[in-house]
Order: structure tokens, then C-alpha cells, then sequence
């Protein structure tokens, strides 16, 4: 599986870039990989509320978003109380591919998304992933500690519409967490866990998730 990732560094496969060449043909729209990648990272990103968060992480400090064709990225801020540098966070990407087949996950693309591994993690190459399959798939993460009570994990998983409402025809949500606490491994995996990821933010009020397409507000 590392090895596949690994050849796959510079790509977002097959199914992307056939959407994209099929954008490439709508006016100024990013026509390369690489100058989608770039726009992307140009594009202005909205501050949400909580409670417009795509996963219900057990606390969030802010929600920022920012969309580019059939891409939607969401940054969800998370609370870091421990010494380790960098923010806590959850990073999902959304993809539309209008009903094309969508392709194998790829964390590599949301490392890239993310400007790199975040610390105190090495490169994605040298990491040491393990994964199991719970209730909504399969989750991958590798852990740091500094064997003193403090633990980073780093975790990768990609939500569809077999776990959990997503949006209609074969659009997903690609995932990557960074979490450092004062605990287990299991306690900073808490963002990714089902409970959390299963449904959208709880809507202010009310007490139930709001299981609504990520891509049903309107892009900023």
C-alpha cells in the first residue's frame, strides 16, 4: 500500500484529472494538476460556524472553508493544550465527480492540501501507519509520544455514501487528523473515531446532527 502511495506523489488519479480536463474547457479553469493545486491554495477561505462543521469533533475552535470546482476543502480547528508546536486539526476534502468512478484514497493529496506532514511527525514517507475497519471503514493513523503522558496521532480515512450521508451521486469526503493530547493514542483518535466523523456538527439547539451534504451550502 506504501508503495502505491509513494507512486503515486505527484497525482491525483486518473478519475481527478479526467474532471479536470473536462473543466480545463470552461473559460480560465485551472488546466494542470499542479495550477489546480496552486488555485486551490489562492482561493479565499470563509470562516463557519461549529455547528456547519462536516464532523462532529468533540470540540472545535474554528471552522474555515474554501471551495474550487468540484473540490471543497473544510479545516476544522481543533484545541492544543499540550507543548507540541502547530495547531490540532482536521482537514477534509470534499470531491464532486458528477457520478464518475472517484478512484482508491490517496492521503498523499490531503499531506499536499496540508503543505506537508504537520509536527512532530516525519515525512509521510517514513511513517509508520497502522489501520483497522470500524463502522464508517477503514482508519490508518501513526502515533508519536514522548513516553511521558503526551501523544500525537496522525490519521487518514475517506467517508462515502456506503458510512454516512455525504452528497448525492459517488461524492466523498477524504480525511486527515492531527491531534495531540495529554493521553492514549485512542484519546487523540477521538476526531476521527465513528462517533465523530459519522454525521455532521450537532445544530446549535437542537441536539441532533445535521446529516447534510457537505456540499449543499454554497461555496464562498
Amino acid at each position: 500500500m506504501r508503495q502505491a502511495l509513494k507512486n503515486r506523489r505527484h497525482s491525483f488519479g486518473i478519475p481527478a484529472l479526467l474532471a479536470l480536463a473536462m473543466l480545463a474547457s470552461c473559460g480560465t479553469f485551472p488546466r494542470t494538476t499542479s495550477e489546480f493545486r496552486d488555485a486551490l491554495d489562492r482561493a479565499p477561505q470563509v470562516q463557519r460556524g461549529p455547528s456547519d462543521a462536516w464532523v462532529s469533533a468533540p470540540e472545535i475552535d474554528m471552522v474555515l472553508e474554501r471551495a474550487l470546482g468540484p473540490v471543497t476543502e473544510q479545516r476544522i480547528l481543533l484545541p492544543n493544550v499540550t507543548s507540541v508546536s502547530g495547531d490540532n486539526f482536521v482537514l477534509l476534502r470534499a470531491r464532486d465527480t458528477g457520478g464518475a468512478s472517484v478512484g482508491r484514497f490517496m492521503p498523499l493529496d490531503l499531506v499536499y492540501a496540508n503543505g506537508g506532514t504537520p509536527p512532530p511527525f516525519p515525512e509521510f514517507d517514513d511513517l509508520l501507519l497502522r489501520s483497522r475497519t470500524d463502522s464508517v471503514g477503514v482508519l490508518s493513523w501513526a502515533t508519536w509520544t514522548n513516553d511521558a503522558g503526551l501523544t500525537c496521532v496522525l490519521a487518514f480515512r475517506r467517508l462515502d455514501n456506503t458510512s454516512r450521508i455525504v452528497t448525492a451521486g459517488d461524492a466523498t469526503i477524504d480525511m486527515m487528523l492531527r491531534n495531540c493530547v495529554r493521553g492514549d493514542a485512542e484519546t487523540a483518535l477521538v476526531p476521527a473515531l465513528p462517533e465523530s466523523v459519522g454525521f455532521g456538527s450537532t445544530a446549535a439547539g437542537t441536539g441532533a446532527p445535521r446529516m447534510l451534504s457537505p456540499l449543499a451550502a454554497p461555496n464562498p
